[in-house]
């Protein structure tokens, strides 16, 4: 199974609760699997366009809130939503008492509203994350981190010992420790003093060559005599 199929896979349980909570109770094989390929597409758009906010921001890879948003704005999550010169034009509010710029702010109003709406919660009780009574963000985050996803429940439901040591390394467990490779009957120690040496006796020979080659230039004749006198 290649990357893409397990990528596959894992969210197309996902898309089935999605549609079940929107009332599909059958689709066809080839619907699901192109409605798998178009969410996975649309989050991969995202997540790109959220990195490439990142990097213009602030130029690292760490993503910010403010970074979501733009790349939701970008791809068409948030409406609606004005452009950049029509809110300059609006000019200034008053917030809390003081002046700030004028920010539309009616797609994200709707985006918090879709989430802590009746849609959204019918979404979360198929899919095993119901919040309950919870009626604000912050409580139905913090109420999904402590509830089970259908991919924990199915390891446990598999595992006789209910570890996470059978998936450690993989996809579906935590990354595995890195440890230093000790380099038996060698001159060095480690892979990592092995490759460090390398770098060294490659850099020390560039600079000889480099070297040669200039003492090289400056040792040969220039032949000054010109074409009438030759």
């Amino acid at each position: 199974m290649t990357a893409s199929d397990l990528h596959s896979a894992l969210l197309r349980p996902a898309v089935l609760q999605v549609l079940k909570a929107m009332g599909y109770s059958l689709a066809k094989p080839a619907v699901v699997d192109t409605l798998t390929d178009l969410t996975a597409r649309y989050l991969l758009l995202v997540a790109s366009e959220t990195a490439q906010a990142a990097l213009n921001n602030h130029g690292d890879s760490q993503p910010t809130i403010q970074d979501v948003r733009l790349a939701l704005e970008r791809v068409g999550a948030l409406r609606p939503q004005m452009k950049t010169t029509e809110e300059a034009a609006k000019g200034y509010e008053n917030v809390d008492g003081a002046l700030v710029p004028f920010e539309d702010l009616r797609g994200v109003r709707n985006f918090v509203k879709w989430a802590e709406g009746p849609i959204h919660k019918e979404i979360r009780r198929v899919g095993g994350l119901d919040g309950g009574e919870k009626d604000n963000v912050a409580d139905l985050a913090a109420d999904m981190a402590e509830n089970e996803d259908y991919v924990t429940a199915i390891k446990k439901k598999h595992s006789k010992t209910a570890e996470e040591s059978r998936y450690q390394g993989t996809m579906l467990g935590k990354d595995s420790d890195l440890h230093p490779i000790a380099i038996e009957g060698g001159t060095v120690d480690s892979l990592s003093e092995w490759n460090a040496r390398r770098l060294r006796a490659a850099g020390a020979e560039r600079a000889t060559s480099d070297s040669s080659a200039i003492s090289s230039a400056l040792s040969t004749p220039i032949d000054t005599a010109t074409p009438e006198q030759s």
